[in-house]
């Protein structure tokens, strides 16, 4: 499978990944875990990733990230809408093996990614209600040394009263349309099989070319 060419802030949010979300504003005081505090807990993830620099290992950095993604992120609804109509056409095994392999190829990302520290800190979450029973937290990585500052805005839905990310625009730029469109267009040419393959040689990639 060939994956297109991103940059490097869609590369580190690549499977961060069309926007479906469910949730009240009177919603949120009833959940333990507010929108904006799922994203300053993984926006804290995300600095000590970086604290913990090159000098760290990748598999260090990956195994600190991946609680901090599973707690952020619903994985199995992004699987799910990054196949559309094909996810319903998976059986169980295979629909539990896809979410394996992007969850693994997400947290990849961000362990490849994330890796030098320069005074980089994210301005705090903001919280908004949008159409449908939404959610989308926006913040910004401001750069420590003057540099591009880059915003992310977050969409999150929820999942048994705990609130989770689905989608996230990088600078405007949904990684999850894209993420669709790309996976749609393996699953044509390969079947799912050939999908899971090529996410799993990336992650390969990303680990490897992170040690």
């Amino acid at each position: 499978m060939q994956f297109s060419k991103l940059t490097e802030n869609q590369k580190f949010l690549g499977a961060c990944i069309a926007i479906f979300m469910l949730g009240t504003g009177s919603a949120i005081a009833s959940t333990g875990n507010a929108p904006d505090s799922v994203v300053a807990k993984l926006n804290m993830a995300l600095i000590h990733s970086m604290k913990m620099g090159p000098s760290s290992s990748y598999k260090s950095r990956f195994h600190a990230l991946y609680p901090e993604m599973i707690h952020a992120y619903d994985f199995s609804k992004i699987a799910h809408y990054s196949l559309g109509t094909a996810w319903d056409k998976l059986s169980a095994p295979e629909k539990k093996q896809f979410v394996q392999a992007l969850t693994h190829y997400s947290v990849a990302n961000y362990a490849a990614h994330f890796t030098h520290y320069a005074g980089q800190k994210f301005s705090s979450p903001i919280s908004n209600s949008v159409p449908g029973h939404r959610m989308m937290v926006s913040t910004t990585l401001k750069s420590g040394n003057g540099g591009k500052n880059n915003t992310f805005d977050y969409l999150l839905s929820q999942n048994h009263g705990q609130w989770k990310i689905i989608n996230v625009m990088t600078d405007g730029v949904s990684n999850l349309a894209m993420q669709k469109a790309e996976f749609t267009g393996a699953l044509k040419k390969g079947g799912i099989h050939a999908l899971m393959n090529g996410i799993n040689k990336r992650s390969e990639m990303l680990a490897h070319a992170a040690r």
